[in-house]
């Protein structure tokens, strides 16, 4: 397919419906952070409880993309939109009825099922249908779509709760992944299903690791000695070890093919997207509470400090895709870290004397890198890959308790941004030898 040939509407089409139904599930996850407060007085839970709100539907996200490969040769992608919309509407309704912090967090988790399928179908149908030339343009359009969604959650879950109440969350975003999903699956293309042998040992291993990882890290505050944190973590460590093994055994059906990372240039792109990913989910859930429960604002208030940033990055993806396509990522990369770079050193300098004003500023600050970096970085790694390897690829009393625990995690987030530029410097070196297509 050469870059001067035209993209079919109904590949547009399915671009679009699939990005919807992800953006609904991406928009409720996004809405519910500023709820915590209420929903721990709903529930009569401690934050660390309801947070897993979050952590659980991430989880379920995460667990549900690594079988993206396994599924994209398995099932027509007709089939997995509407999958993907039938988890996401079932799960919003379990959600919406749900009265204990346990029914919630099923639905959750059916929910981040939904999510997890569309994501990675949507950027397979963008590298697999689109020109190379025109997939910074796509990929950056497709993420706007999905981006809209944290730009718009912590604002729209702020006046849901505000107006009505937080089951509302749930509720109108029903009709809008409906409809979105039928488009997509209207406008999908045909592909030929392969059912491969499932390997459920790797997949398995892959759970385990995880789930221990998350619980690991979940339970920190209580120290290294508690037998959550390093119980979990030498279960991880164990896991991934026995995984690794596993998949590099030849002429067996695997969950994941490792052999991609033995691309330079994909790992790093991988690295500088997973990294952003991190730090964006951290502040979505760090600056609402606290500003909520630290500035003592609004949930109303706490959602809209994220939205102008938000929404910047958002409208700049398709620019900052076209500009990809035109110049190259070096310059890209650069600006947008040292913009990322100074947002979140501005967070931790300002921590004790943070006010509305100055969030919203350094917010606006990293979103702006953020947007030049995060789609671009997915183009980039994915362009590194043969065509059948892309979906296989591997996200005062209190108050001032508040605002030292959000000073301690904007400087871990910093220390992501320095190694969002080890990536970038490395990146660049590799370009300089011809290592990188682009």
């Amino acid at each position: 397919m050469e870059a001067h040939e035209k993209v079919a509407p109904s590949v547009i089409w399915s671009i679009i419906g699939t990005a919807g139904v992800a953006c609904s599930g991406v928009l409720v996850e996004t809405s519910m952070n500023v709820t915590f407060p209420t929903l721990m007085k709903v529930f009569n839970q401690s934050l660390n409880n309801v947070q897993w709100i979050t952590t659980a539907y991430l989880l379920a996200v995460t667990l549900t993309i690594v079988l993206a490969a396994y599924l994209q040769r398995g099932f027509k992608f007709k089939s997995l939109i509407i999958a993907a919309g039938t988890a996401s509407v079932i799960g919003g309704v379990i959600c919406m009825l749900s009265n204990t912090l346990t029914v919630m967090l099923l639905g959750r988790v059916i929910q981040g099922i939904g999510t997890g399928i569309a994501m990675p179908l949507l950027f397979s149908i963008i590298m697999l249908e689109v020109p190379r030339a025109k997939q910074g343009s796509f990929v950056g359009t497709a993420g706007m779509i999905v981006a809209l969604a944290p730009s718009l959650g912590p604002t729209y879950g702020g006046i849901c709760l505000a107006a009505i109440n937080w089951r509302f969350n749930f509720v109108f975003t029903l009709p809008i992944t409906i409809a979105f999903c039928i488009i997509a699956a209207r406008f999908m293309s045909d592909n030929e299903a392969h059912r491969d042998h499932f390997n459920f040992s790797e997949y398995l291993l892959i759970v385990l690791a995880l789930v221990a990882l998350t619980l690991a890290v979940n339970n920190l505050s209580s120290g290294f000695a508690s037998p959550l944190v390093w119980g979990g973590l030498l279960v991880t460590v164990i896991s991934f070890v026995i995984f690794f093994k596993l998949a590099k055994q030849e002429g067996k059906a695997h969950i994941i093919n490792i052999a991609v990372l033995k691309n330079t240039s994909f790992n790093l792109g991988l690295l500088i997207y997973t990294f952003l990913q991190f730090i964006q989910i951290s502040l979505i859930f760090v600056i609402p509470n606290l500003a909520q429960l630290g500035l003592k604002t609004s949930a109303l208030t706490s959602g809209m400090l994220l939205l102008l940033g938000s929404l910047l990055s958002a409208f700049f993806g398709p620019v900052m895709g076209r500009l990809l396509d035109s110049q190259g990522f070096k310059k890209l990369f650069l600006i947008g870290n040292f913009l990322a770079m100074a947002g979140i050193l501005l967070y931790i300098i300002f921590a004790q004397k943070l006010s509305i004003a100055l969030i919203m500023i350094f917010h606006v600050m990293f979103m702006t890198g953020f947007s030049m970096m995060y789609n671009n970085s997915m183009t980039i790694g994915l362009q590194q890959l043969e065509v059948m390897h892309i979906a296989g690829s591997p996200y005062q009393g209190q108050s001032k308790q508040v605002v030292m625990g959000s000073q301690a995690a904007f400087i871990v987030l910093f220390i992501f941004t320095l190694l969002i530029f080890a990536c970038v410097l490395r990146l660049i070196k590799r370009d300089k030898q011809g290592l990188v297509k682009n």
